[in-house]
């Protein structure tokens, strides 16, 4: 038996429909997965020898360019772009050097490191900048230049390693550990300059991660800091229904983080979705679920970015669990705008 729930599993896969990317749904405080979509799909039919159109379509499956045999949740490892904020805003608390009341002048432009400039979302939507915000309201505005400062500061006053030792805290790097699913680790690289770590601020650089890590993430921060192995299986029986084995959560890790460092990140994660100037605030107009999350544009080697969106539900509902949700679209535009609604049709 697994712990996917077969209706909205499908509800879920259809939410991807004419995209290509990824969703996981996590069961936030226990790890269980609750569904797990990668687009674009395949019917398994084709591979039944039995199935007359097995003879015409399976090569054209095998050779699609567009891989649709990949499991893009486990396997496919991406920038994270500013969901990673997250991270970094955690281990700027930790570091003592920052308060969720410490404040920085958000500009158009970063221009603290000589020979590099910057550019905040603003500066490229031809918006204001959204001027002096403490570090709780950065992360509600995903102020690039109040990233890419601390990228640098914890470089240079905390070490070269603290900021991706933060990283792998969080399971980024490494295998979740979730069975019967082939997984790619991704990277979480040590930045050898000063350039490398700004850009490790804002989630960018060399930096890769599935959606599977991110979700696993994302609901540690939901559960008050537990990192749990991702399961897909609820139990094993005998054919006469005798429980030979059953689910139980497994901690991975504790997240290096006090409680009011993950006060202050609920904060911001809150601000993104209901605060008017939240990067999510319109996507999210006249829905009762209480919510947390954070937008994410990760930018590739084309013209289009990856849209990320994660978060957690907290409702507290007897009846359905609070869960974790990652989604990637990939090169399909801003997170906001494309992977938020998506995220939305989900919860």
């Amino acid at each position: 038996y697994t712990t996917f729930d077969k209706n909205f599993q499908l509800l879920v896969q259809k939410a991807l429909y004419g995209f290509t990317g990824a969703i996981v749904v996590l069961e936030r405080d226990t790890g269980r997965v609750l569904a797990m979509a990668s687009s674009p799909g395949y019917d398994p039919n084709v591979f039944q020898s039995e199935n007359y159109n097995s003879q015409y379509v399976l090569n054209d499956l095998l050779n699609d360019e567009d891989t649709p045999m990949w499991n893009r949740a486990t396997q496919s490892a991406y920038p994270l772009g500013s969901v990673f904020k997250l991270i970094t805003m955690a281990a700027a608390l930790e570091s003592g050097l920052y308060t969720p009341d410490s404040t920085y002048e958000c500009t158009s432009q970063y221009t603290e490191l000589p020979g590099f400039v910057g550019n905040d979302w603003t500066y490229d939507k031809e918006l204001p900048p959204s001027g002096t915000l403490t570090l709780v309201d950065g992360l509600m505005r995903s102020c690039n230049p109040w990233f890419y400062h601390l990228g640098l500061d914890l470089y240079r006053q905390k070490g070269a390693t603290y900021l991706s030792d933060f990283a792998r805290e969080f399971g980024l790097g490494e295998a979740t550990g979730i069975e019967a699913v082939a997984e790619e680790v991704g990277s979480i690289n040590d930045p050898t300059t000063e350039g490398a770590a700004v850009q490790m601020g804002i989630g960018q650089g060399d930096m890769l991660v599935t959606p599977l890590q991110v979700a696993s993430f994302v609901a540690a921060i939901g559960n008050g800091g537990t990192l749990y192995r991702p399961q897909i299986i609820e139990k094993v029986t005998t054919i006469d229904g005798d429980i030979i084995e059953e689910f139980k959560p497994e901690v991975r890790n504790q997240l290096p983080v006090s409680q009011e460092t993950l006060d202050a990140i609920w904060q911001g994660m809150y601000k993104v979705v209901r605060d008017e100037r939240g990067t999510a605030y319109r996507r999210f107009i006249g829905m009762q679920t209480s919510i947390y999350a954070k937008t994410g544009t990760a930018t590739t080697s084309i013209e289009d970015p990856h849209s990320w969106f994660a978060g957690f539900t907290n409702s507290n509902n007897p009846e359905k669990p609070d869960i974790a949700v990652a989604v990637i679209a990939e090169y399909a535009g801003d997170g906001s705008a494309v992977a938020a609604p998506i995220f939305r049709r989900v919860i």
